[in-house]
């Protein structure tokens, strides 16, 4: 739970050449890859976007922007083409000793029977940031089972947990007060 407080680069996916039935002896062409940058608290996400490419020109990459010239690769032993994703925001946190955070925690915790896993920030990509601009509090109650493989091919929600998180809803709707 500790790294989640923490910066990540993530690695997307990765792509090259042919592999399993099609896996061919040849050198690829390319190679790509499409990375995302976990941000925490404080961090410019521009900034960080330039400290990723200053540190692909470290490794001896030439970057561009556009899809490389025959001149640029013939110039430049390593090419990378970096492609900045639109969707780019801070993160933010909403401190969990707040009137609002504490009330909320109290009523999760009730309508659990204290069982809930409180945890500060989670990792993903909800551009909450709005809130923040607005100086108006939130805090995210995510209702899925640890193991639910959020985002991937095998992504699932048990209904016991969407269950529990009908009812920790309905006692957020009828108890909160703060």
């Amino acid at each position: 739970m500790d790294l989640l407080q923490l910066p990540s680069l993530n690695i997307r996916g990765l792509r090259s050449a042919y592999v399993g039935d099609q896996a061919q002896n040849v050198v690829p062409e390319k190679a790509e890859a499409s990375l995302d940058v976990r941000l925490v608290k404080g961090e410019d996400p521009d900034k960080k976007f330039e400290q990723v490419l200053a540190h692909t020109r470290r490794q001896g990459f030439y970057v561009t922007t556009g899809l490389p010239t025959k001149e640029e690769r013939l110039s430049h032993p390593y090419v990378a083409r970096v492609v900045k994703d639109i969707w780019n925001y801070p993160a933010t946190r909403t401190r969990m000793d707040l009137p609002l955070s504490k009330a909320i925690v109290q009523v999760v915790q009730g309508a659990t029977a204290g069982d809930a896993v409180i945890a500060p920030t989670l990792g993903g990509s909800v551009p909450m940031y709005i809130f923040e601009k607005l100086d108006l509090p939130f805090v995210g109650v995510p209702i899925v089972n640890y193991d639910n493989h959020q985002h991937s091919s095998d992504e699932n929600l048990r209904l016991g947990s969407l269950w529990r998180g009908i009812e920790i809803y309905a006692a957020l709707l009828a108890d909160l007060n703060w």
